[in-house]
């Protein structure tokens, strides 16, 4: 059994690989030194899904993947932040989440670039950070880097128990979920029609027009 470790930020625990495939052809650089990593969990309250894990060693290509196993309905998943506590509860994103958080006007739409992860708050806040901060980088209007800079603040101070924000996570498919100890924090509700059908319409515009997202 091989052994790795999550690096999302605020996933510090070993992930254990029960399947290793290598020396197969990246996509991005044609060598033959792409690795392929998986395992199946078992998820309190959620079921049991596939995470996925693939890395070429030549050009440091890599992308992440989690599919639920078990049929759920399509839902979304509303969680208040506003302890340190909070930010150990764990989200699983699939690559047909959607993610907001309405106070700082952060919205997350899946592309052909989305990847799928199983991770926690905190771990899901500083993937936000590192965009937030490369679109501040390459904005030349000062008014976009003073927003940013507004978010992180805003993030940080939601990471140390200091502000409220909420998560939210919608799946058309029924994919992803917001999973705390206590639920006392945790609003979920099944999806009707009309929102599947807009939410799924948006992933295939998202795929067609190559907009990517994390």
């Amino acid at each position: 059994m091989k052994k790795g470790k999550e690096s999302d930020g605020g996933d510090e625990e070993e992930f254990r690989y029960q399947m290793e495939i290598a020396d197969q052809e990246c996509p991005a650089c044609g060598r033959k030194a792409l690795r392929v990593y998986g395992r199946v969990d078992e998820i309190p309250h959620f079921g049991k899904v596939l995470e996925q894990f693939i890395q070429c060693e030549a050009c440091g290509y890599r992308i992440s993947d989690v599919m639920c196993l078990d049929e759920r309905d399509p839902a979304e998943y509303r969680y208040r932040v506003n302890s340190p506590d909070d930010v150990k509860v764990r989200v699983i994103r699939s690559p047909s989440g959607f993610l907001e958080i309405p106070e700082i006007g952060v919205e997350v739409r899946p592309g052909p670039a989305a990847e799928g992860f199983v991770s926690n708050v905190e771990g899901v806040l500083r993937r936000v950070k590192r965009h937030v901060k490369l679109a501040a980088k390459w904005s030349d209007r000062e008014e976009a880097r003073e927003r940013a800079e507004k978010i992180l603040e805003r993030i940080e101070a939601a990471l140390s128990g200091e502000d409220e924000i909420t998560i939210v996570l919608k799946d058309p498919y029924g994919h992803s979920a917001i999973i705390p100890e206590d639920e006392e924090k945790l609003e979920v509700r099944k999806l009707d029609e009309r929102e599947v059908k807009k939410l799924r319409s948006m992933i295939l515009r998202g795929a067609l027009s190559g907009r990517e997202t994390f």
